[in-house]
């Protein structure tokens, strides 16, 4: 080690995981530093966000690139620096089990939550903050550990994570997220984000999501909700209101929700030039049932605005993650749950860089690219501190 730490610096990563945050984290998680180690637990957690800044480097390659950040940058005093020379990827992986799941877990709840301010584009709507809830899987590297512990669809070929995140729209930020093996429900993964919830939110749910018992679990924290309702539910008019719309129980002996319909209709042509128009039927429940408050004619941009959460996935699987074919690195549960950590931990680092510059320049942060942000913040890693252009 060297005694520069005074100057040592990670740009992006460590303007939103201060230091101090991620020591504490790591005590708190039980990563206590038994002797002095080229990789302590600290900088040990850096480099785990590291390895998806670059995806495709190996472990001796991201090593090198956070020495440059504490050799060339500034502004965080008490961060251990590495020796200039790249430990063996065995010391690497050794230090990422004695780092283990928890810090990074701690770290998450720590950073995770909603960015925007009331003059962010998109993000409120009538007095509520605008959220959405969605699930993905995520392929992990193909060991019997992983399967074992995973498991995945019968006709795949890797294992895979199943991952709920409670997110924020006109930011995109994750405001919570669960992951756990791939036969967990996307419902029970859901009642594992309940305190993410609050009274001042609007949560916007697939069809997936919709049931009784979800239902009420968020709106016993105060927020209110929009779910598609699938075709399983029988919902039997019990008041038809004056805009058209109909209160109705969402099952037998169930919550009173108002149920709002409507048609999607979508033009195709076929092979043979032949243009045809078809109509999908969108049926939403709200716990919403002030018609005059709350008019009808905004539900369907409301629901729509739920794509956003398909945007986050996509930048998470693609622009972070590599694509389809890139899978994680570890081969083992507890490595792959660290990496599930890291990758959103990263991803929310970002969200907090747009934000903040669409913030600066007064911009929607729709406006400013992930990609951009990314390729920002591989750069910031060895660059001396400041603001960040948009």
């Amino acid at each position: 080690m060297t005694n520069a730490a005074d100057r040592a610096s990670f740009g992006v990563l460590t303007q939103t995981f201060a230091p101090d945050l991620v020591e504490a984290v790591t005590i708190q998680g039980g990563a206590l530093q038994q002797r002095q180690r080229e990789l302590p637990a600290q900088l040990t957690l850096y480099l785990v966000l590291a390895l998806w800044l670059w995806r495709n480097l190996s472990y001796k390659e991201v090593w090198r690139r956070l020495a440059d950040g504490c050799a060339f940058s500034g502004g965080a005093p008490d961060l251990p620096v590495p020796a200039s020379g790249a430990p063996q990827a065995s010391s690497i992986t050794r230090a990422r089990e004695r780092l283990g799941t928890e810090p990074l877990a701690l770290l998450f709840a720590q950073t995770a939550g909603p960015l925007a301010d009331p003059e962010t584009p998109g993000a409120f709507w009538r007095g509520y903050r605008l959220s959405a809830v969605d699930g993905t899987c995520l392929d992990v590297p193909d060991t019997a550990a992983n399967r074992a512990c995973f498991g995945g669809p019968t006709d795949g070929a890797f294992p895979q994570l199943r991952l709920v995140a409670h997110s924020e729209i006109g930011t995109r930020c994750l405001i919570d997220a669960s992951f756990d093996a791939y036969n967990t429900s996307e419902k029970a993964l859901c009642e594992r984000l309940a305190d993410s919830f609050a009274p001042d939110m609007l949560t916007v749910f697939d069809a997936g999501f919709c049931g009784t018992d979800l239902y009420r679990t968020i709106t016993a924290t105060g927020a209110q909700t929009i779910m598609r309702a699938g075709a399983q539910f029988e919902l039997a008019p019990l008041e038809v209101l004056s805009d058209g719309s109909y209160t109705a129980q969402l099952s037998k002996g169930g919550p009173l929700v108002r149920v709002i319909e409507y048609t999607v209709y979508t033009d195709t042509q076929t092979p043979q030039g032949h243009k045809s128009t078809v109509g999908e039927t969108i049926t939403l429940v709200t716990s919403l049932l002030d018609i005059d408050r709350f008019p009808i004619a905004d539900f369907p941009g409301l629901y729509a605005a739920r794509w956003e959460a398909e945007i986050l996935f996509a930048a998470v699987k693609t622009e972070l993650r590599g694509g389809t074919t890139v899978r994680f690195r570890s081969q083992t549960p507890d490595l792959v749950r660290q990496e599930a950590w890291a990758l959103l931990l990263l991803y929310q680092a970002l969200s907090d860089l747009i934000t903040r510059a669409a913030g600066h320049a007064q911009l929607d942060p729709d406006r400013i690219s992930f990609t951009t942000a990314l390729n920002t913040a591989r750069r910031s890693v060895n660059q001396t501190g400041g603001r960040f252009s948009p």
